[in-house]
């Protein structure tokens, strides 16, 4: 065999075991049509399909053509804006469920597909590698994450909420749009305790102090005064009435420096102590008013949906 009948040859087999990956996945992929544009989601359970909320609106109603070509209504059973993440709930039980992977062999450099059911055109597929493994991390909205997957492909409008699959069609997890509309996969292990949360509450636990913060650049004085080593604080531009924090005496105007006695310089940082075990603890938040430091002690309450940090 020459060179170049071996490359042939090499090119062939892959080019089949991508479709075989796609066509592994193929059957429990759903087209999704909500309030503003047509996407993916999966069959993720019996009788649970999950898909990104970025389309809805603030409508729950969506229409799905599901594997077997039948179309239905249904309305969203849970959702997590968050994470940009929705779940429905099917009469059917009886539809295919993806084969998934735990991804603990994942490396940068491997081959993957965001796969998905457009509306019109039936199953699409895009190529790329994981450009990017990591740790934890947290969504802009202070979601904590697993693990880090960053696919580098394309991910096309119709692709979002779907699956990001292996070679050998196995589901890592759904593709969602992330920080600088950069995609990410929400691992699937991490999305299946999320499910089931959402399964039993409709919505997901966020500590929530009742503020909005926007950063602001601490004047040299100011920081030689007081000996503070960060540049950057946290100016306090609302209060929430009826919240946790303006019970606990907060108000617009303050500089919030640090939490815990952790130094928090940006929206994120709060998020990390404001996670679902922290509701009913007590936060000190060190503080400057007028230009002198105060420290208040505030019990994290439990953020209303659709409601300010």
């Amino acid at each position: 065999m020459t060179s170049t009948d071996a490359t042939s040859t090499a090119l062939s087999a892959l080019s089949t075991g991508l479709a075989d990956a796609v066509g592994a996945i193929a059957p429990a992929l759903v087209a999704v049509k909500g309030h503003r544009r047509a996407y993916s989601g999966i069959h993720w359970q019996p009788g649970v399909v999950v898909t990104a909320d970025y389309g809805l609106g603030r409508s729950g109603h969506l229409t799905l053509t599901l594997p077997d070509g039948n179309v239905v209504e249904a309305e969203v059973s849970g959702r997590d804006r968050a994470l940009d993440l929705a779940i429905v709930q099917l009469d059917r039980t009886d539809l295919p469920l993806p084969s998934l992977s735990d991804g603990a062999d994942l490396k940068v450099g491997h081959v993957v597909l965001a796969v998905g059911q457009s509306w019109d055109y039936g199953i699409s597929a895009s190529l790329g590698v994981v450009g990017n493994l990591g740790g934890p991390w947290q969504t802009s909205q202070g979601r904590a994450i697993d693990r880090l997957i960053r696919p580098d492909l394309n991910l096309y409008p119709n692709l979002l909420g779907g699956a990001l699959v292996n070679t050998a069609g196995e589901v890592l997890g759904m593709n969602l749009n992330g920080p600088r509309n950069r995609v990410v996969t929400l691992p699937a292990a991490n999305l299946s305790r999320i499910v089931k949360t959402l399964l039993e509450r409709g919505s997901l636990s966020r500590g929530y102090l009742g503020v909005g913060l926007q950063p602001v650049a601490l004047p040299e004085a100011l920081r030689q005064t007081h000996s503070l080593t960060g540049e950057v604080g946290l100016l306090v531009v609302s209060v929430d009435g009826p919240g946790p924090a303006a019970q606990a005496g907060l108000l617009i105007g303050d500089i919030l420096l640090a939490v815990n006695g952790q130094p928090v310089s940006n929206l994120q940082a709060v998020y990390g102590h404001l996670d679902a075990s922290a509701i009913g603890q007590p936060v000190s938040l060190h503080l400057l008013r007028g230009g002198q430091p105060i420290q208040l002690t505030v019990t994290v309450g439990e953020q209303p949906q659709g409601g300010a940090r």
